[in-house]
């Protein structure tokens, strides 16, 4: 198996460099918005008088204007500045932002002047896990479907991983404070870590309300359909597991921008019942706990710190199937380390990361359209471990330390190119992913 991981990774390592070309159109799930800025500082305290946007093609503007914490006839204020940056970023649909007040006569005239994303975008789909390497294909996104900031997008990859993808989702919030996510997934590859090939249909749908400005509640429903190919995997005696879930989560969001933050927390709580009561295969209950700090030591430098944990009831070949277990190692999860090196029923991984803003995110035109481009360098730290019992959870603690570079792009957020170690006999382990790590620690393949 190492022998095949090392293959796997000077592979993994070939592939991606050559989507780095394209990588400005390559897969993900949001379109974010990067290269911002509030010109002046005031004059704050002042009426405004008028708002007047600019650049918009494919979202309507009283989309826009309700996610704007300043309004005409109200007073213009340095927190509704910051707010309106913020929530025109969570729209995940520009490229730019600029936010410019003027004063005339004793009022103020802000002038809002966005960039779109383009209306339809072919790209270059990637997934990258450190189980199964880079699978590539195709996809297609409208970034703003009937000009109302909901993304479509459906995606085609081919490699080691077959998968097909189809998604729809709303921005943080829409208009009535309502926000939804519906995602479905076929997946077809070799589980090189339990041993068996796997068919798997997975439907999700997440839907609630957003609270204020950065709260929302919300509650999730999903379904999974996974075959296997050798008896003893599934908890159904036909080898195929049907198992429904349903749920709700709690999610914070204080970040000073989503595409490429520098400041604020962000949490994610939610609680699971799979099976059981819902019918199907299996019955357990799963919890996530998802603490994210991003902490600014200057205009460039910023401290990253991820917190996971994933809390599991039942019994691993009972109550819960075997590739529902955890397996931590990877530049998914825990760097400087291969797939495997742990596993358990439950899961806990930790993050310290300090990222140097090499180039800031700039903003380039194509036609009437932006994309952009931007890049860090980073030293990190992981630690976790992956258990059973209560004893285990401290015998199977790991740690791995490293460095490596991020390029800052539309649609996937980041690229991720990292250089670990960590366990014995390894010597410096290269990793490669794509958007935030925390991102992928919460997906079932990664």
């Amino acid at each position: 198996m190492p022998t095949m991981n090392c293959r796997r990774e000077h592979r993994l390592r070939k592939n991606v460099l050559c989507f780095l070309v394209l990588g400005i159109c390559a897969s993900g799930p949001s379109l974010p918005a990067q290269s911002r800025e509030i010109a002046g500082a005031g004059p704050f305290g002042r009426i405004i008088r008028e708002i007047r946007i600019q650049g918009l093609h494919n979202v309507r503007e009283d989309i826009v204007r309700d996610q704007l914490d300043s309004k005409a006839g109200r007073p213009y204020t340095e927190e509704a500045s910051r707010n309106d940056t913020r929530s025109l970023d969570r729209l995940g649909v520009f490229s730019s932002i600029r936010i410019t007040p003027s004063l005339v006569e004793s009022d103020v005239i802000l002038d809002v002047e966005v960039q779109e994303l383009v209306r339809l975008l072919p790209f270059p789909s990637i997934n990258v896990t450190a189980e199964n390497g880079v699978s590539a294909g195709l996809g297609v996104k409208v970034p703003s479907l009937l000009r109302r900031a909901v993304s479509v997008s459906a995606a085609a990859r081919f490699g080691p991983l077959r998968e097909y993808e189809l998604q729809v989702q709303s921005p943080w919030r829409l208009m009535n404070r309502a926000w939804f996510d519906a995602k479905y997934n076929y997946r077809d590859r070799p589980n090189e870590l339990d041993h068996f090939r796997e068919h798997a249909d997975e439907v999700e749908i997440r839907a609630g309300e957003t609270i204020g400005r950065d709260w929302r509640i919300g509650g999730r429903f999903a379904f999974i359909s996974l075959a296997s190919d050798k008896p003893g995997i599934a908890l159904s005696p036909d080898d195929r597991d049907r198992t429904p879930a349903l749920g709700a989560l709690l999610e914070y969001d204080g970040r000073d921008l989503r595409s490429n933050p520098h400041k604020g927390w962000h949490a994610i709580f939610d609680v699971t019942q799979n099976g059981g009561w819902l019918g199907g295969d299996g019955d357990f209950r799963t919890a996530q706990f998802d603490v994210r700090r991003y902490q600014p030591l200057g205009a460039r430098h910023v401290l990253a710190l991820f917190s996971f944990a994933t809390l599991q009831s039942g019994v691993v070949g009972r109550d819960v199937p075997l590739y529902r277990n955890y397996h931590i190692g990877g530049g998914n999860s825990l760097r400087g380390w291969r797939p495997d090196a742990r596993r358990g029923n439950n899961q806990f991984l930790n993050t310290l990361e300090y990222r140097y803003e090499l180039i800031p995110p700039r903003s380039f035109r194509v036609s009437r359209f932006g994309f952009y481009l931007g890049a860090q360098l980073a030293i990190f730290g992981d630690l976790g471990s992956a258990w059973d019992g209560g004893a285990d959870f401290s015998r199977n603690m790991i740690g791995g330390g490293g460095f490596g570079i991020r390029l800052l792009m539309p649609v996937v957020d980041m690229i991720r190119i990292d250089f670990g170690f960590g366990q014995s006999g390894e010597g410096i382990l290269s990793h490669f992913g794509l958007r935030e790590k925390a991102d992928y620690a919460r997906f079932r393949v990664r």
